[in-house]
């Protein structure tokens, strides 16, 4: 096969193997020292794709590689402007996939992962030039775009400098932070501030969320976003989300059935073996979809969840991102995205789900509801504390009255009564 169907693909900058294909077709193949080192059936790139001797080339292949790209128009723009066909994944991976989620850096061969000099220092006029004209990108022409990162919002990824000021991550060069401006259209009105706030009362409710801030660029205000696999070092910590691990397009990000076992059960199943302490894992997995519920956030999807996978196989729930309450700011948002106990609608989910869908991962009874019913509880108690504006401050005392009616047995309200 000729070399430009051939990617080589690094983690945490070393080479683990080789991504062939084209288009819908890719294999992927771990290098004999990757074997020599972690041993057959090791996790270390994807819990859908254990170290083999063998040659992967099953669906969960492009399923997880297609996975760091991103959706939507974002993805149609860049293909476009490539000359390459929106479902392909191996094109667009040559183009993108230098610095993507998590510690994954694909690469055409000889390229190093690490280009010295890579970040290019920005001006603030170009920093807000780039972040206003999202969807589409107004770059400077030396400023190509050669990182990665799934989802269907436009946004941008930036390297922050020590000093403050910020750098575009040419190839090779570590992503720091994600800068999202409010959509120009969007069916949810204030959905990024919203996340902010949501963000925050979940770090409160200690909860583990990724660290946000809202910003102005010049006429339009983001939501600049810490990146959790990022390490305080610069240094790439490996992730993937549960459409990766479990082997799933995409495109099925939302659960469409609710037929046991749910694919919060096959996550669970599948990544407990690989945790430190299963209880522990089980525990905080109920405590963010306790807060997914308790918020009314309709876009908690299999791509809106992830996990760390650590060198070594270790695997832990990644902190929460992307997360709003997109149901008490439009009501046709009601999909819980998983199917809990059953039940997919936000709105007719109770406590009894929760504990339910806990004992189907395994978890004693009295533990899934003790820790579902702690955890509301503090989610109450940190929204209630977390400032919002003017426009939102309902959310102080809607979301602490939806997580009462849980506690009380009942359904959650999706507005002030």
């Amino acid at each position: 096969m000729s070399a430009r169907k051939c990617l080589d693909v690094f983690l945490r900058g070393q080479r683990i193997g080789e991504l062939k294909g084209s288009g819908l077709r890719l294999s992927f193949q771990y290098d004999r020292a990757t074997l020599a080192e972690y041993g057959s059936g090791s996790i270390l790139l994807s819990l859908s794709m254990p170290v083999s001797r063998n040659r992967l080339d099953g669906p969960e292949v492009y399923d997880f590689f297609d996975g760091l790209l991103p959706e939507g128009q974002v993805r149609s723009h860049i293909a476009k402007e490539n000359g390459l066909s929106t479902p392909d994944a191996f094109g667009l991976l040559r183009v993108l996939g230098a610095d993507c989620a998590g510690a994954v850096q694909i690469l055409p061969p000889g390229d190093s992962p690490e280009v010295p000099g890579a970040a290019v220092p920005m001006s603030d006029s170009e920093v807000t030039t780039v972040v206003e004209s999202l969807p589409t990108w107004d770059l400077p022409d030396d400023f190509l775009i050669t990182a990665s990162l799934g989802g269907v919002q436009s946004k941008v990824l930036l390297t922050r400098h020590g000093d403050g000021g910020w750098a575009w991550p040419g190839r090779g060069a570590v992503s720091t932070h994600i800068i999202k401006p409010e959509p120009l259209e969007s069916t949810i009105p204030d959905l990024l501030t919203s996340e902010d706030w949501a963000l925050k009362t979940a770090a409160a409710s200690g909860i583990p969320a990724a660290t946000t801030h809202l910003q102005m660029f010049g006429s339009r205000q983001a939501i600049v976003v810490d990146r959790y696999d990022r390490a305080l070092d610069g240094s790439r910590l490996h992730q993937e989300d549960f459409t990766q691990a479990l082997a799933l397009a995409s495109e099925a990000k939302y659960e469409g059935s609710s037929a046991p076992p749910s694919r919060l059960t096959r996550l669970v199943n599948a990544a407990a073996p690989h945790t430190r302490d299963d209880d522990v894992f089980r525990r905080d997995l109920i405590r963010a979809v306790a807060f997914n519920l308790a918020i009314g956030n309709g876009d908690a999807h299999s791509k809106n969840y992830s996990l760390i996978l650590r060198d070594g196989g270790e695997v832990l729930l990644a902190p929460l991102y992307d997360v709003a309450p997109t149901l008490l700011l439009y009501a046709p948002s009601n999909n819980a995205g998983h199917a809990i106990a059953g039940q997919i609608r936000l709105g007719y989910i109770t406590l009894d789900h929760l504990v339910r869908e806990g004992e189907a991962w395994g978890m004693d009874p009295d533990d899934a509801r003790h820790t579902a019913m702690t955890a509301l509880e503090s989610i109450a108690a940190a929204a209630a504390n977390s400032p919002a504006p003017d426009r939102l401050d309902f959310l102080r005392e809607l979301v602490p009255a939806r997580a009462t009616d849980l506690l009380n047995g009942g359904t959650a309200r999706r507005a002030l009564q």
